[in-house]
């Protein structure tokens, strides 16, 4: 939506309209132009033959700068194991390129206002504008191949954005605009800023830094964003700065787009995802210190709740999006079935392949983003102090993203097609085994375990990875319903000779099973309960049916559980 005031002025300037702005910006007495010492230090990064005491002398000319910079060269930030007590001496010890960006990034920081005034949230501005100078540094140094500077991505990052703050000067006295374009993002503030006022903030960028005689790479990286900074043919430096444009964006933004990030980084720089969650958490590490000495005001605390909170609100947003792929399927396998009479193998096929290519599906449109967001939080819940909001976020996070990763592993399998790989097994030493490997998880509840195995091996033509699977998901889920501390699960083997059958009987003392999982487990056409408690119990089913098992279930309340399985021995 745009503000009433900017509708009014709703008009292309023309270049004469651009040029009177513009003049306006660096002229403004409301805004300053750069310092003096900042030019220097501009200039002596143009300057082959400027050494490091021509730097040193231009820094010393000013003492509060010296001493924020010598205050700063001591910080935890470059964590030197020596005490710095002049410049020379940081230089000597960081190099010239460093020191001489670090003096430039305070003096760039002095000249604009840190407060919130009118529509424009100056501390927000900075604040982002640092966030987004150590991600693009840290993105220069981790690139491949590494063909940019990464201190000079640092100051590419730091005013990547400069232009907005001059464009909000020079027009919200004569509009009284809200300038909405600060919320947005860059895609979308470039068209807003046009429309309403006939030039962008980047223009006016292009225009600043021009006549403060930055070089050519960092004008470049003002010129291009979006798709068009990540063309073949664009500055290295315009990739890597765009990218943490991007990255910023995807942390302090609307929405935690981790995933495209992830596919753009690993596409234009080479780095995988682990690799850039370390850089962002990495960020949040750093900022407090740089901060400090900019006169930024900044909370890494608060910010990484902030992110933690957007990280669960993303997260039920996944969930929320699977289950209602998963309903809207379901609903379209149901359709199917009613419409027909008779079910021919070749229909029956044809539904199966429907089911399973779509599930599958689901899993690969969920699995990204899940595996982005998750693995981001996890790594950033270390950096939290203290009990508080942020470390309840982290353990919402750690349970749902567990929950749906174990979900997205069973659509996984479900969809799959199963392919058993028939031997003879003991049936009773398969299921000795599965429950041993479980004696941890009885133990912790402390389940006594009941077996009426007979004394004969009983062979069994099955797939054995299968069966394993299907009896470590009831013991699992019987171990769900039983109390703790007097839990108690017998499991039951009996030939039946004369039927030419084996029965496994798993009875419980728990609460009686509810229906969603009982139907999940007995009836092979899925709905929308079938996903309520995972695909684990569907997948049990389809295995036991591919052995031409069946299944009942019996649960009174009061009177607990029992499951009988029943095989043929042939």
């Amino acid at each position: 939506m745009i503000s009433v005031a900017a509708a009014r002025w709703k008009c292309p300037l023309g270049e004469a309209g651009k040029t009177k702005l513009l003049k306006k910006i660096t002229e403004s007495g409301v805004l300053a132009s750069l310092s003096p010492l900042a030019i220097q230090l501009v200039e002596l990064a143009a300057d082959d033959e400027s050494s490091a005491s021509d730097l040193a002398a231009v820094i010393e000319k000013d003492p509060g700068l010296t001493t924020r910079l010598l205050k700063l060269v001591g910080s935890a930030f470059f964590s030197l194991e020596h005490r710095v007590n002049s410049i020379s001496h940081a230089i000597t010890l960081l190099g010239f390129k460093r020191v001489r960006i670090m003096a430039l990034s305070l003096s760039l920081r002095d000249t604009f206002p840190l407060a919130k005034k009118g529509g424009m949230d100056y501390n927000l501005f900075w604040k982002t504008s640092l966030y987004r100078a150590l991600i693009a540094q840290d993105f220069s140094s981790l690139a491949k191949p590494k063909t940019t500077d990464g201190e000079e991505a640092f100051v590419a990052g730091l005013i990547l954005e400069i232009g907005m703050p001059m464009l909000y000067e020079a027009v919200s006295k004569e509009t009284g605009v809200e300038f909405l374009s600060q919320n947005l993002a860059l895609e979308e503030a470039i068209p807003w800023e046009e429309q309403s006022f006939g030039i962008n903030h980047r223009e006016v960028g292009r225009f600043v830094l021009a006549r403060w005689r930055f070089s050519e790479d960092l004008i470049q990286t003002q010129r291009w964003f979006g798709p068009e900074a990540l063309e073949p043919d664009k500055p290295r430096i315009c990739k890597v700065v765009d990218l943490a444009r991007r990255a910023t964006e995807a942390v302090f933004g609307r929405n935690l787009g981790l995933h495209a990030l992830h596919e753009l980084v690993k596409s234009h720089l080479q780095l995988e995802s682990h690799q850039v969650h370390e850089v962002l958490s990495g960020a949040f590490e750093k900022v407090d210190i740089l901060a400090e000495q900019l006169r930024i005001d900044v909370d890494s605390q608060k910010d990484i709740v902030a992110l933690m909170e957007k990280a669960n609100q993303a997260l039920a947003r996944i969930s929320g999006s699977m289950e209602d792929s998963l309903r809207r399927l379901l609903s379209h396998v149901s359709q199917f079935d009613r419409s027909l009479d008779r079910l021919s193998e070749e229909m029956a096929q044809r539904r199966r392949d429907i089911l399973q290519n779509t599930l599958d599906a689901v899993a690969h449109e969920i699995r990204n983003p899940l595996l982005a967001i998750g693995g981001f939080a996890r790594r950033l819940t270390g950096q939290i102090g203290g009990e508080g909001r942020g470390k309840e976020y982290a353990r919402i996070i750690e349970k749902e993203s567990t929950r749906l990763e174990s979900i997205l592993k069973e659509i996984t399998e479900y969809s799959r097609l199963y392919e058993p790989e028939f031997s003879v097994e003991d049936l009773v030493e398969l299921i000795a085994g599965v429950l041993e490997e479980m004696t941890d998880d009885f133990e912790q509840k402390k389940i006594q375990v009941v077996c009426d195995f007979p004394q004969q091996p009983v062979p069994l033509r099955m797939d054995g990875d299968g069966i394993r699977q299907v009896f470590r998901q009831l013991f699992t889920n019987a171990a769900r319903m039983v109390p703790q501390d007097e839990g108690r699960l017998i499991v039951s083997v009996q030939p039946l000779e004369g039927r030419g059958e084996v029965a496994v009987e798993i009875s419980d003392n728990g609460g009686p099973i509810p229906e969603d999982l009982r139907s999940a487990f007995l009836d092979s056409n899925l709905s929308a309960k079938s996903f309520h408690g995972g695909l684990g119990l569907p997948l049990a089913r389809k295995i036991i049916e591919v052995h031409h098992g069946r299944i009942e279930i019996e649960a009174k309340q009061g009177e607990g559980n029992k499951i009988l399985l029943q095989f043929p021995m042939k």
